[in-house]
């Protein structure tokens, strides 16, 4: 914070304090991304995805992502098919990637879209859950602009949207009503609902790497397991009483029991599912707890190139990228000065509190991430990071 700034009311000020943070990361972004753009939207986005179909050519990827809507009321909602380029892998590539985005199709909702994603076994049906709590279901491939099927499976705000990569057509969501609804989208037709929650449900995931599994967070400061065989209680349970609420929780793709939770607190748990047991107010399980943030983390996701690499986004208006192999590494003073071992970057581009972020799904260390500030980035961690901490391999003749 610069001592320059004359005193001022505290809203004016705070103002003129992320200006200047913005323009210091803008400054030093040549040190830390392989690339980096920013993209204005008309309103921000609370939900972004990469889809998976690309198209590489010439040094260039062509790429798609989904976007979302939250315009208060204020105009008509949509979720939005977006078009942008990424520089690919080759070293010398003969085009330049322009990485603004485009707008290529915008299909209606009736409120904020909180979030969208697509289906893993057929990219062209995506789901979105809105503010009342409401599903509707798109094909973003055909013409039309209307979702051609329209659920109710809550009676609140929703947040908690994920597909079963198992199952075709089964849809875990998640709601402000305190339940967690596996929806037959094909039927239309609940398969279950749980309500064991004594708060609001903030995010529900399927396990990655099991098909019965899933899990739930809530403001009840609870993360709940469960087996969808016999959904309408958790097998496992764990209470944290000092995380003010549980918003985010991600099941690692690498490792069949870690599982991440981001709190209120702006703290992140990692938990190993075999030592949670099945008691009220347990707090076993834990493995490591991660501080970096300063504020409510609202988005969590894993790697799914990387095991280990986990990126988390908050209500600071960082997004962090966590390397779980450095959790107890030895640091020099002046590191520790910068955080945690394995706190492995920081990006602090936006001026927003974040709302979602997303890992490309064909090219590593690759993010999209939204905030309130209205800014899609999309971003490439720089190589220089990554080959940072390489050991120098050094043949046995070098050595004196």
């Amino acid at each position: 914070m610069s001592l320059d700034i004359p005193p001022t009311e505290d809203g004016v000020q705070r103002e003129l304090t992320i200006k200047e943070e913005y323009q210091l990361w803008r400054k030093n972004c040549r040190y830390m991304y392989e690339f980096v753009s920013e993209t204005a939207l008309t309103w921000p986005s609370l939900t972004i995805q990469w889809l998976p179909e690309h198209h590489e050519q010439d040094g260039v990827i062509d790429a798609k992502l989904l976007l979302g809507t939250h315009t208060s009321g204020e105009d008509t909602n949509y979720l939005k098919v977006a078009s942008t380029q990424v520089p690919s892998a080759l070293p010398h590539p003969t085009n330049k990637a322009n990485s603004r985005i485009k707008i290529t199709k915008k299909l209606e909702n009736a409120f904020e879209i909180n979030r969208a994603r697509y289906m893993p076994q057929d990219s062209s049906v995506v789901a979105t859950i809105n503010g009342e709590g409401q599903i509707d279901l798109y094909n973003i491939k055909e013409d039309s602009t209307k979702a051609y099927s329209h659920l109710e499976p809550h009676t609140a705000n929703g947040y908690g949207l994920a597909w079963s990569s198992f199952t075709k057509g089964h849809l875990l969501t998640s709601s402000d009503d305190q339940t967690v609804v596996n929806t037959d989208v094909a039927s239309g037709k609940t398969v279950f609902s749980s309500s064991t929650h004594q708060d609001i449900v903030n995010d529900a995931k399927w396990h990655v790497l099991d098909a019965n599994l899933f899990g739930s967070v809530s403001d009840d400061n609870y993360t709940f397991i469960y087996d969808a065989r016999t959904p309408q209680t958790p097998i496992l349970k764990h209470y944290n009483e000092e995380s003010k609420g549980i918003n985010s929780i991600a099941f690692s793709p690498f490792s069949h029991n870690l599982v991440a939770v981001g709190n209120a607190n702006s703290n992140i748990c990692l938990l190993d599912l075999r030592r949670l047991v099945n008691k009220d107010k347990s707090s076993e399980g834990l493995l490591h707890t991660m501080m970096g943030h300063s504020d409510s983390i609202t988005c969590l996701e894993f790697s799914p190139h990387k095991d280990g690499i986990i990126a988390s986004g908050s209500q600071d208006r960082r997004l962090i990228i966590w390397d779980l192999f450095k959790i107890g590494e030895e640091q020099q003073q002046e590191d520790a000065e910068d955080g945690c071992p394995e706190l492995f970057m920081m990006h602090a581009g936006h001026t927003g509190a974040v709302s979602d972020l997303s890992w490309c799904p064909y090219k590593e260390w690759t993010l999209g991430s939204v905030a309130d500030d209205n800014i899609v980035h999309l971003w490439e961690v720089g190589k220089s990071l990554i080959d940072a901490d390489k050991q120098l391999e050094i043949a046995d003749t070098d050595l004196e």
